[in-house]
């Protein structure tokens, strides 16, 4: 939790930083400063509530990370490997016939990566 308040909270306060340089360098082009700092003190309020809320829920359940959860996350990760090399191979032979392009093959990979972890993350939470 305290990694993904550190990265919300950097990113709030570059989109906050990032707007003011932008108001100060250019203040013809309001509008996009403004959107910068008004998502940057959405993200900064939004990320310090949810901090706050998980701190209390936190201290009344504490729930420890046991082998099972380790099994899970192995299981999870075993097969979703296994299923993105199946996946590499395949769209290095349909290369061979058809044209693709980096970013769609990437976009596919890192696609096909979250949705097989998740799923096989789900099933062995449930099977488990």
């Amino acid at each position: 939790m305290k990694r993904k308040l550190f990265q919300r909270l950097l990113m709030s306060f570059l989109a906050i930083m990032l707007g003011v340089i932008s108001l100060l360098m250019d203040p013809a082009d309001k509008m996009s400063a403004i959107y910068l700092l008004i998502v940057g003190s959405i993200i900064l309020i939004v990320s310090i509530t949810m901090y706050l809320r998980k701190s209390e829920k936190e201290d009344d359940l504490s729930k420890e990370y046991d082998e099972r959860d380790a099994l899970i996350e192995g299981q999870a990760s075993n097969i979703t490997m296994q299923c993105i090399t199946s996946f590499i191979i395949l769209l290095l032979f349909l290369s061979n016939f058809i044209v693709l392009s980096v970013k769609v093959v990437l976009l596919l990979l890192i696609l096909a990566l979250f949705i097989l972890y998740t799923v096989t993350k789900f099933f062995y939470e449930r099977v488990l």
